[in-house]
């Protein structure tokens, strides 16, 4: 009996909390080493396919992080992660994907610019899109 795929996966390249059905229909799954990947976008599956040694060493860094971020025997989260350096570089270069993946953060970050009198960042895959419908 083949094991149920989650909902949600997270794309091993840019770290996005991705929908596996909206993957799956897209053509961004992925099956390598008995395992099951979900992309975000076409780029993120090509650098994947192109260097999947340095992504699949990431995503174990991944799974463990999400595994030590969640209760023992429950899945739900201990609590939000510090928003130090790497969250705000990551704020930086891909607001929306920080934003699917904790919604709670990026609220917090996007206010900071607020009271700051700064601009939102658009987000790396907004931005792709945005040229994507364009032309």
């Amino acid at each position: 009996m083949q094991a149920e795929r989650p909902e949600k996966l997270i794309d091993p390249v840019c770290g996005m909390t991705v929908d596996v059905a909206k993957a799956e229909a897209a053509g961004l799954l992925l099956e390598l080493e008995g395992r099951t990947f979900a992309f975000c976008r076409t780029g993120c599956k090509r650098a994947f396919v192109e260097e999947p040694g340095e992504y699949l060493a990431r995503a174990e860094a991944a799974e463990k992080a999400a595994a030590d971020a969640t209760e023992a025997g429950t899945g739900a989260p201990k609590g939000l992660p510090v928003i130090d350096e790497g969250m705000r570089r990551w704020y930086e270069s891909c607001s929306c994907c920080l934003g699917d993946t904790y919604p709670e953060i990026k609220a917090q970050l996007d206010a900071e610019k607020a009271a700051a009198n700064q601009p939102v960042p658009q987000g790396i895959c907004e931005v792709a899109e945005a040229e994507m419908a364009g032309g």
